[in-house]
Order: structure tokens, then C-alpha cells, then sequence
């Protein structure tokens, strides 16, 4: 606790003393006087000691030494306390451990009011409140070459009435230091990089978005191999889908295969420099831009999160997908693309499109510019769209704006309406939907 969080609980314990209902002849004031004396200078003595140890721990960790002892055997940090306001001479002990774990989440807030007009009940307007995300997310740097992570995850969707419990929504291992290969290996449950699944209007499952993500997400347990240098980074990945082929079953017979291109360019000089690094003192960021470039394969789209539950687990044959997308970012101005299709068609009893089986597709694309003022705003506006995704609920056009102000570091607060035409044979008869939503997002 910091010096002034010392403070504070001793003029609360003041506070809380002046409103007992103990009646004041119970001490005297010269008593009073005296106890306010003694907890302001243990406060004073607290705060010194803490001060003292973060100057040793800064001391340890540039390697200067001083008054401290590592005792590696025991794998903890053991800090002399200060001489001075010491109290029974402890010795505060700093696990080793804790230095190299990293914690970190996302807590989102959402209200939401919705007009659908459906066939045969017209206009029906909804309107919903919803703790959206509590994202906890927890890194551990074992070693140069060991790293773990892990993601604890609970969603609220609004205008429905499940709420899925906090599950580990992530858990891997990775082999491989960046700063000395470009190799890397990682192993656990993952989301696979098919698609760059990117938008900036608040997302899934407080929207749904974007429709790449509704086609293409895909949660598994799985074994990854990637490189990445000079800004080319491939990954191939394997895993067992969750949904069988018929005369298959349990078998790693999935695969899939991300490539990927991002780099600066100086018009200027005509030279390539680090993406998303700072403009370097020669170049001229009106010259200059930002860009990365994708493709990804899946052998079998139906073992996407979304798909699996429409085919229940079964499929007659493996039907594969790809993804095509891109990013530019030009001074204050960006725009982002996405295209998602199914390579062949599903049977018409798996996921039918009018007389036959569909072979879904769904694009996004967002533009929009970033206006400095008190905090960053981000002014976003968005076309998307699907075909033949009737059986899974996509509309076949989608338009958007949406306004997201930076608050306070971490805290951004997202405003936005979006309309929706809907296929002609939607399985859930709507014709079109109006949709405002509003969302606070505190990320740490």
C-alpha cells in the first residue's frame, strides 16, 4: 500500500472514532490527543519502511546490491527492513515468482435497444441491460523460452436470458523467445488464426461482430507452430474439430494454415520500416503508411464455433474455407477489409440455401478517422454483408456508425446504431432491424 493509502485509514479510524456512539466522558481529550500522536507516527514509520523497500527491490533488480540477501534455495527475495520504525524486525519476503506473472482484464458494460420487424408479428422493440464481458487474463514469462497463459471468461448477451459462468476461455504454453528465433510453438486451448476477425465497434456477444467472426471463430484445443520475422508471419496448426466426419470419429485430421504481411512504407524514401513503430526523426508521417495484408485456409469451416452447433456435431464431408483480409492506416485515417467464404457447399440437410446447400460467404468492411481533441475519438462507419447464411441467422447487409471516446487510459466509452436487412428466407422471418447500443469498456 502506498504512502498517502496509510494516511487515509488512519483519518478513517478518526472518522469512525468521532462517530461512536461511546460517550465522550469515556477519555479524556489530553487521551485522544495522545492516540491521534501514536497512529499518525506509526503511519509515518509504515510509510517509511515501505519506502525503504522499494528502494531495495530497485536496487536488486539493476543489480547495485545493497542491504538485501537473495537466497535462491528458498526462491524468494528477502528485504532487510529499514532500522528505523521497524517493528519486531521482519523480514518482508518477496516471492521470485511473482515478478514474472502479469495480470491483466476487460470489464464491458452495455445498454442496448432494438426495432425488428418480422413478418409475422411487425414491429417488436426490445431493450436490455448487460454486464457484456469480465475478461481476467494471466501471463507467466517462466523462462526466456517458456511462456503460459491464461484467460478466465464470463459473457452476459443481452436480449437473452442465459449467462454463460466464468470458464477458461484460454490456456496455452509456448515454446520459443522472439528476441532469438523466429520459431515459436504453442500448445493448449486456443483461438486458431483463421480470418483477422477485427473491427472496431464493441463486439461479440454484445453485437454480433463482426460476421466473420459469427462464420469463422474457432476455440480448440490444438498444436501450433508460427514464425515471424521481418514482418512475414506464417502459423500452421492442427487439432481434432468437434465435428466428425461420418466414419471418422476423433481423429486430428484438421489443419489450417495462417500467412500474413505488415510493414510501414515511406513514400518518400520508398523503404519499408517497422508497422505500428514510432515515425522516425527523417520521415514524414504524411508520407507514410502503415499496412498488413492476410490469407488463412481451414480444412473444415464447419468446426467453427457457430457452424458446429448448426450441424450437431456431424457433417457428411469436410467442407473447407478461407479468408482474404487487410489493414491500412494513414495519418489519423484507417480502413479495415475482410472476406470469409466456404470453398465448397454444405448437403442441402446440413445447412440448406434454397434448393440446394450453402456455401455461406460474409465480408466487413470498416473506414473512419480518429479526431484529437481532449482524448482520442475513433468515428467509425461500416458496410457488411453475407450470402446464404439464411440457416445461420446473418443478415444480408449491414450498415453502421459508431463513436468510441477514450475517457481515461483504459476506459473507453462506445456509442453507435447499426440497420440490418435480413435474407428473404430468414429462418427467424425478419425483414429488417434497427439497432442503438451504448457500451463502457474499462480494460487493465
Amino acid at each position: 500500500m502506498r504512502r498517502g493509502g496509510w494516511i487515509i485509514l488512519g483519518l478513517l479510524a478518526i472518522w469512525m472514532a468521532a462517530l461512536s456512539p461511546v460517550p465522550l466522558q469515556a477519555a479524556s481529550t489530553e487521551e485522544l490527543e495522545r492516540e491521534v500522536k501514536a497512529l499518525m507516527e506509526q503511519n509515518r514509520a509504515l510509510a517509511r519502511r515501505l519506502a525503504e523497500v522499494e528502494r531495495e527491490l530497485a536496487r536488486l533488480k539493476a543489480g547495485a546490491g545493497g542491504s538485501a540477501k537473495a537466497t535462491a534455495s528458498q526462491g524468494a527475495r528477502e528485504v532487510e527492513p529499514a532500522a528505523e520504525g521497524a517493528a519486531g524486525g521482519e523480514k518482508a519476503v518477496i516471492p521470485e515468482w511473482i515478478e514474472k506473472v502479469h495480470l491483466g482484464g476487460l470489464l464491458e458494460f452495455g445498454a442496448a435497444y432494438r426495432d425488428t420487424y418480422t413478418k409475422d408479428q411487425g414491429h417488436v422493440d426490445e431493450s436490455d441491460l448487460s454486464m457484456t464481458t469480465l475478461e481476467l487474463d494471466v501471463d507467466m514469462e517462466a523462462t526466456s523460452w517458456l511462456r503460459a497463459q491464461g484467460v478466465l471468461l464470463y459473457e452476459d448477451t443481452p436480449f437473452e436470458d442465459a449467462e454463460t459462468s466464468l470458464d477458461v476461455d484460454m490456456a496455452t504454453i509456448t515454446l520459443g523467445d522472439s528476441r532469438r528465433s523466429p520459431w515459436g510453438l504453442t500448445v493448449g486451448k486456443m483461438y486458431l488464426p483463421f480470418g483477422s476477425l477485427e473491427t472496431k465497434f464493441p463486439d461479440d456477444p454484445f453485437i454480433d461482430l463482426p460476421l466473420s467472426l459469427k462464420l469463422g471463430e474457432i476455440s480448440e484445443k490444438a498444436v501450433l507452430v508460427s514464425y515471424d520475422a521481418g514482418g512475414l508471419s506464417l502459423s500452421a496448426y492442427a487439432f481434432n474439430g468437434d465435428v466428425d466426419e461420418r466414419g471418422r470419429d476423433n481423429q486430428i485430421s484438421d489443419y489450417g494454415f495462417d500467412l500474413h504481411f505488415e510493414r510501414g512504407f515511406d513514400f518518400s524514401h520508398l523503404r519499408f520500416y517497422k508497422r505500428g513503430s514510432k515515425y522516425e526523426h527523417a520521415l514524414d508521417p504524411r508520407r507514410c503508411v502503415n499496412f498488413m495484408v492476410g490469407s488463412s485456409f481451414l480444412s473444415d469451416l464447419g468446426d467453427s464455433d457457430t457452424l458446429q452447433d448448426v450441424l450437431g456435431g456431424r457433417e457428411d464431408d469436410p467442407v473447407p474455407g478461407w479468408a482474404l483480409y487487410g489493414h491500412l492506416h494513414h495519418c489519423n485515417l484507417f480502413l479495415s477489409f475482410e472476406y470469409m467464404a466456404a470453398l465448397a457447399s454444405f448437403s442441402s440437410h446440413e445447412l440448406p440455401a434454397g434448393s440446394g446447400g450453402a456455401t455461406p460467404a460474409v465480408w466487413n468492411v470498416e473506414t473512419g478517422f480518429t479526431y484529437a481533441w481532449w482524448r482520442p475519438l475513433d468515428v467509425v462507419f461500416k458496410w457488411a454483408g453475407s450470402r446464404q447464411t439464411q440457416g445461420l441467422g446473418l443478415p444480408r447487409s449491414r450498415y453502421g456508425i459508431d463513436l468510441n471516446q477514450e475517457l481515461w487510459d483504459g476506459v473507453t466509452l462506445s456509442v453507435g446504431y447499426l440497420y440490418d436487412q435480413y435474407q428473404r428466407h430468414d429462418g427467424e422471418g425478419r425483414n429488417h432491424r434497427n439497432l442503438l447500443f451504448s457500451q463502457l469498456a474499462v480494460g487493465f
